[in-house]
């Protein structure tokens, strides 16, 4: 599989800090970037915004904290960790306030770029009710909106045919409708994260539209408050495959 060149559209930049820092001037309320990547092949990364190095080591399935810069117009390129060659080169607008995450994805020679806002809004996060009924005599307590996971799926494969994605509990039957539609590569996918309970689940994919499972995911464990981006991506032959990000 040979995935495609950086469409102009999905562009943005990340960085890499213990303790937030500016890139740039600042002329009024940064935004807040981070760097992750889903590539089977690529190593660790660094980037670099306006030739200034601003994340090292990014790892595969890892992820960036994520930093503030300044908002508006820069250039970030995607560098292998201490080689001065750009794998990405890209122009990015980010607006003030706002938190990015850059995913890099696909074979290191032919890495793709998606960036989604970031979300968890000022609401409460909602949860879903629970898959079987509680039993009244049980003495563990449900949970409060601090014993939640976030979920995000990501779709990095250009070359997939359309699926619809399931994030459900291990073991559970297909939901009645996919948990996100549409879901098309290189879109801003999140409208919120996926508020779930701890537990053990499964990501699904099938074709669109249908039941018939494509690919899953392994059993992913989720504890309290952990993110976890679920990436659809794709090997060098263009088979399709799922990698997990926590962070």
């Amino acid at each position: 599989m040979r995935f495609a060149t950086l469409a102009a559209g999905l562009a943005a930049l990340v960085v890499l800090g213990c303790a937030p820092e500016t890139v740039g001037p600042r002329t009024g309320d940064p935004a807040r970037l981070r760097l992750a990547s889903a590539s089977p092949d690529a190593g660790t990364l660094d980037l670099l915004v306006n030739g200034r190095t601003v994340a090292q080591g990014v790892g595969r399935t890892a992820a960036s904290e994520p930093v503030a810069i300044e908002s508006g117009s820069a250039t970030a390129e995607v560098h292998a960790s201490g080689a001065s060659a750009a794998l990405v080169r890209l122009p990015v607008t980010l607006d003030a306030g706002k938190s990015y995450t850059l995913l890099v994805a696909g074979p290191r020679a032919a890495l793709t770029a998606t960036m989604s806002v970031d979300t968890g809004g000022s609401a409460p996060p909602s949860l879903p009710p629970p898959p079987i009924p509680v039993d009244s005599g049980s003495s563990t307590p449900n949970p409060g909106l601090g014993d939640v996971v976030r979920f995000r799926l990501m779709h990095a494969a250009p070359h997939a045919p359309a699926l619809d994605p399931y994030l459900l509990p291990a073991g559970m039957p297909l939901d009645t409708l996919p948990t996100l539609q549409p879901f098309v590569y290189g879109g801003l996918i999140l409208t919120a994260d996926l508020i779930r309970r701890p537990g053990h689940y499964v990501v699904k994919f099938t074709d669109a539209g249908t039941t018939r499972v494509v690919l899953q995911s392994d059993d992913i464990e989720a504890a309290a408050d952990e993110l976890i981006t679920v990436v659809l991506g794709e090997d060098a032959d263009q088979s399709l495959r799922v990698d997990v990000i926590r962070e």
